[in-house]
């Protein structure tokens, strides 16, 4: 059988890494004083809740930014002309000699100060920022670039965070690596960037991280993408979508997809801006004509479920009656299989031989020294 596991943040996640947006955005790393527009309204979006902000949401908001300024024209930027004049003024006049234009323009200022267009020394004079006069356009391309760099850094500083290999995420690499033979029968696509790692198991880690391929990049290779699905966008903000990154390259994600017979979907949430890789699949699989597969998706919980199933309503065309019936089809709730054993059983069980293996899948017990003996076989695995 051809066995797919396509990986997003949920996965991180659920071993125990801090990768949620809120993480990196309450890291020293997010460059949220950056003084371009988008990052303004990205710090204004989620202000109370960000909590409840996934990656899919900050793609989503891109866009959304993008939509908004298109209607307003040329007329989005942190200050006005007149105030132009001001950060002008100040720029080019020692700050010791400016009294009389900050006490006449005090609210400006402030405001400015705020945006982080002004900041002030440690002598209290008056700073502009050395990329406030470049244009709102190229602030926030340099700002898009900047959240990627931040990332890179965030994700490298928590990349040997200890896994939890008591959690679910795990119990899926070692079933799916339960029988490993050859690895054309095998694609892992992670739309994370880490891989996963711990030095002490090298057997199973080093097996999974050899079959990874990421789909956005990876910190490995020091190169990360970030952006929205392809739209039609002017040609100022090309840059906002992820397919005109120069490095973007994505795998045969939808190509292993269409020709699996065994797919199960970790902690992704199967969200708009990478349709263009999952919808072909369900299309497939949702038709009259669909040979039936094994389609397992593993989410956190009710509420992240009924978002998966929005998402699968858009990408069968509103044909979500035929994906269950064509398919073996299941959703995993991950908060909840403490309480419910016999679905992961289930899952785990379509891996095995037997079920004392099964219970070293779900447990983990004396895993590493049974994968060993299943791969002594195969040639050129990479540990």
């Amino acid at each position: 059988m051809k066995k797919v596991l396509i990986l997003g943040n949920g996965f991180d996640l659920d071993l125990g890494r801090k990768t949620s947006y809120k993480n990196f955005y309450n890291s020293e790393h997010c460059p949220k004083d950056y003084p371009a527009p988008i990052i303004k309204h990205l710090n204004e979006k989620w202000v109370d809740n960000l909590d409840s902000v996934k990656w899919y949401d900050l793609e989503n908001e891109i866009l959304n930014y993008y939509e908004i300024i298109k209607t307003q024209g040329g007329d989005y930027d942190l200050y006005d002309v007149n105030e132009r004049k001001i950060l002008v003024q100040i720029k080019q006049i020692p700050t010791h000699t400016t009294f009389s234009i900050i006490q006449d323009n005090l609210d400006v200022i402030n405001r400015l100060l705020a945006d982080n267009i002004l900041s002030l020394s440690s002598n209290n004079h008056l700073i502009v920022h050395p990329d406030a006069f470049l244009s709102p356009v190229e602030r926030d391309k340099r700002a898009v670039m900047h959240i990627k760099e931040g990332l890179m850094e965030y994700l490298k500083s928590i990349e040997k965070t200890e896994t939890d290999y008591n959690s679910a995420a795990m119990i899926v690499v070692r079933a799916f690596l339960y029988n490993y033979r050859d690895i054309a029968d095998y694609a892992v696509y992670s739309f994370n960037y880490m891989d996963l790692f711990h030095q002490d198991e090298k057997v199973v880690t080093g097996l999974f991280n050899g079959i990874t391929r990421f789909v956005h990049g990876s910190i490995k290779n020091s190169n990360i993408i970030i952006g929205t699905k392809d739209h039609e966008i002017s040609h100022d903000y090309d840059f906002i979508q992820k397919s005109f990154d120069v490095q973007f390259n994505p795998p045969a994600i939808v190509y292993d997809l269409l020709q699996a017979d065994d797919v199960t979907f970790f902690g992704h949430s199967l969200g708009v801006n990478d349709s263009q890789y999952l919808r072909p699949f369900f299309m497939q699989q949702s038709s009259t004509n669909a040979k039936r597969k094994n389609i397992t998706i593993f989410t956190k919980d009710a509420e992240s479920e009924m978002q998966i199933r929005r998402s699968l309503q858009y990408m069968t065309d509103w044909g979500l009656s035929s994906l269950y019936s064509m398919n073996n089809f299941q959703i995993i709730k991950t908060d909840n299989i403490s309480n419910n054993k016999k679905q992961i059983e289930t899952y785990v069980n379509r891996f095995c031989e037997n079920e004392f293996d099964a219970e070293r899948i779900v447990t983990g017990n004396n895993y590493s020294m049974m994968l060993v003996n299943i791969i002594k076989e195969v040639d050129n695995v990479i540990f």
